[in-house]
């Protein structure tokens, strides 16, 4: 039961549900967008210009949602490195465990696992 409460209130656990929510909503649009892109190689294929590729259709619609998919995964793949970072450390790994896991510097996990304003106000 003790362990149940835990598991609930594990920061890890909310990052990485978070990272897989981002994931499965990109994963749909990553099937639309590779056929406008398919659209696109076409398209230039057969002569066009890439001005009349621009203009005819919603060609800067995939651009922008790739964009908006990888600033998603980003922050959340960034989320969980973070939550993981501090669950480890607390769990007794040492910074340059965590270095060579993650594989970057030890100064980088070190700024992972600081407390960050909003967590020190919460906490």
């Amino acid at each position: 039961m003790a362990e149940d409460q835990e598991t609930q209130k594990d920061p890890v656990l909310t990052a990485l549900t978070s990272l897989s929510d981002v994931a499965q909503s990109g994963a749909g649009d990553l099937v639309d967008i590779n056929q406008d892109l398919a659209q696109m190689r076409q398209h230039r294929e057969q002569g066009w210009s890439w001005r009349r590729i621009v203009s005819d259709g919603d060609v800067l619609g995939p651009l922008s949602l790739l964009t908006k998919i990888a600033s998603d995964l980003a922050r959340g793949i960034g989320g969980l490195r973070r939550a993981l970072a501090v669950g480890l450390h607390r769990e007794g790994m040492q910074v340059t465990e965590i270095a060579s896991l993650f594989e970057v510097s030890r100064q980088r996990v070190t700024a992972l696992i600081r407390p960050r304003d909003a967590d020190e106000r919460a906490g």
